[in-house]
């Protein structure tokens, strides 16, 4: 409905007017320790956290709560050793509150100091027992509603029980036992507080290390056993992250033999396992783990695309096909993405199309890497370098009407590029002289064309030069001709030898010679790298005795 804002659109509004009124109020002079703790505490709840310790940092004589509100400041961003500090501080100024002493001990067990807490712990009991509730005058309380000053004690039964049996995990933890009897006997409330807490320190190591002791103290216990599954496999995530395979890999090995109910934990220690074993080399051990997984989420990509890449790195690019062809199928919408990157899925399998084509094409693999290409040009059908690509395949696969019609389309789209024209040159299938010659005098042709494109030079001389081989091969099958003929010449009797053949022959021959001594002649302007000209040059010198002797014989 128009005009009405929603609670946190309220609760913001609210905040920012309470700011503003205790802002002014400062800088009209007041300098009231209650006026500059309430600024702060609309500004803490505001999330500007900076602003909120610089105006508890102007109160001139700050008690316990100040100090205790600059820890709880420090928690939030994240900096526990401050945090510890102020909360100690803290607790040195007002040693019978609890929550300042409960802060301090939860942030201790967040750094993992066991034996401090321990320490700790029998103060925390004796104030949970006689707990002195105090509230700040004109303190903002969790509804956000200004309260009065107000003090209360009472006992707390349940809170001593659970600090009861934390003490009884950490004394676990640090003898190595498995564990008390209090922890065998925990109540369901109990170990849901407890897992609670756990989760919620945000330190990986000390929850590990904690979760590991309750689930040897509770070995029976559903929840703890998924709870510690679940930081294992964390932890496993960023030593993989920090590149420490096999630590990682046996950290989850153990968790390999029991089978966990959850279809969720179990597909993700697969994948784990699969991943640290692949970057230790252990192929078929990866293969096996990837396969599992899959079995388990048959439409989920990234393991397709683990296995696929397993099968590349052990060289099997064929058992790879069909998981990667997998893979990009399965990339859809569910898929989740980085979200400052547009586009990224249709990017993701583009690049990944490329770069299998690449591959293929290295090994020289040209029906693999056309599958690659043409399903990279159904995503950019209008793309010239993706068309380029597929062009140059259908090419090398010998599939010369898909290349034209490739071609066409790539003039359609860059009606004035000169490159296509050596293009059409690609397609001149060049088997004998005489095709060589008709690709010289194009290659010639369009050089004059377009006489200062650089690319255009560049490929021609890359032309001329790939058919240099075959002139040197078809100039040694007509040597061998000739090499045949003139051996039965010496070696039959005159009155044997059919002259008036020999002469025909020889002449065949010696027009052969003369053509290909021609296209050494268009052949020698059109290179430009020294190696090849001399390699020109000793060719005609090696035609133009190849002539002669075919002159010697009658020809």
């Amino acid at each position: 409905m128009p005009g009405v804002l929603s609670i946190a659109e309220s609760d913001s509004a609210r905040y920012e007017a309470a700011a503003g009124f205790f802002e002014r109020a400062v800088q009209a002079g007041c300098q009231d320790t209650h006026v500059l703790y309430m600024l702060a505490m609309v500004r803490k709840r505001q999330g500007k956290l900076h602003e909120a310790r610089n105006v508890l940092r102007k109160i001139a004589q700050p008690d316990a709560h100040v100090v205790l509100q600059m820890g709880l400041l420090s928690l939030q961003e994240n900096q526990l050793a401050q945090a510890e500090e102020e909360f100690a501080h803290a607790w040195q100024m007002d040693p019978r509150s609890y929550e300042i002493c409960y802060n301090l001990l939860l942030t201790r067990l967040t750094l993992g100091k066991i034996e401090d807490c321990l320490a700790l712990i029998p103060a925390a009991l004796d104030l949970a027992s006689h707990r002195l509730v105090t509230q700040r005058a004109g303190s903002i309380s969790d509804d956000g509603q200004p309260v009065a000053y107000a003090s209360s004690s009472y006992d707390n039964p349940d809170e001593r029980r659970f600090l009861l049996v934390l003490q009884a995990l950490l004394q676990t933890c640090c003898k190595g036992t498995n564990g008390a009897p209090s922890l065998a006997e925990l109540t369901a409330a109990d170990e849901q507080r407890l897992l609670q807490l756990l989760r919620h320190l945000g330190q990986l190591d000390t929850v590990h290390m904690l979760l590991k002791a309750l689930a040897r103290a509770r070995p029976r216990s559903t929840a703890i056993r998924e709870a510690y599954l679940e930081v294992v496999l964390v932890k496993a995530k960023e030593l993989i992250d920090r590149c420490a395979w096999t630590d990682a890999e046996l950290l989850l090995r153990p968790l390999e033999r029991e089978k966990s109910n959850n279809r969720a934990t179990q597909l993700v220690l697969l994948n784990l396992l699969g991943c640290c074993a692949c970057m230790t080399q252990d192929f078929d051990s990866a293969i096996k783990h990837f396969l599992a997984a899959i079995k388990l989420a048959p439409n989920d990509p990234r393991l397709h695309q683990n296995l696929a890449l397993t099968y590349e790195w052990k060289g099997e690019l064929p058992q790879a096909d069909p998981y990667w062809n997998r893979f990009f199928d399965l990339l859809d919408d569910r898929v989740p993405v980085p979200p400052a990157i547009p586009h990224y899925l249709d990017h993701l399998a583009y690049e990944g199309l490329g770069r299998l084509a690449a591959r293929y094409s290295e090994k020289e693999k040209w029906a693999g890497a056309l599958n690659y290409v043409q399903r990279a040009a159904h995503l950019r059908p209008n793309d010239p370098d993706t068309l380029e690509r597929l062009f140059q395949l259908y090419n090398q696969a010998k599939r010369p009407q898909d290349a034209r019609r490739t071609l066409e389309k790539l003039r359609q789209l860059r009606p004035d590029e000169p490159q296509y024209e050596m293009y059409e040159l690609d397609l001149i299938e060049v088997k004998s002289l005489n095709d060589i010659e008709k690709l010289l005098t194009e290659i010639d042709r369009i050089l004059k064309h377009y006489p200062n494109d650089v690319r255009v030079e560049e490929r021609a001389v890359n032309m001329v030069g790939n058919v240099i081989p075959l002139m040197g091969t078809l100039c040694d099958q007509l040597t061998d001709q000739m090499s045949k003929v003139i051996d039965q010449v010496r070696n039959l009797p005159n009155y044997q030898i059919n002259w008036s053949a020999v002469r025909e022959v020889m002449r065949d021959l010696l027009r052969e010679f003369q053509k290909l001594r021609r296209i050494t002649g268009k052949c020698l302007p059109l290179v430009s790298s020294d190696e090849h000209r001399r390699i020109i040059r000793d060719l005609a010198e090696h035609i133009d005795k190849k002539m002669e002797a075919c002159r010697s014989m009658g020809a």
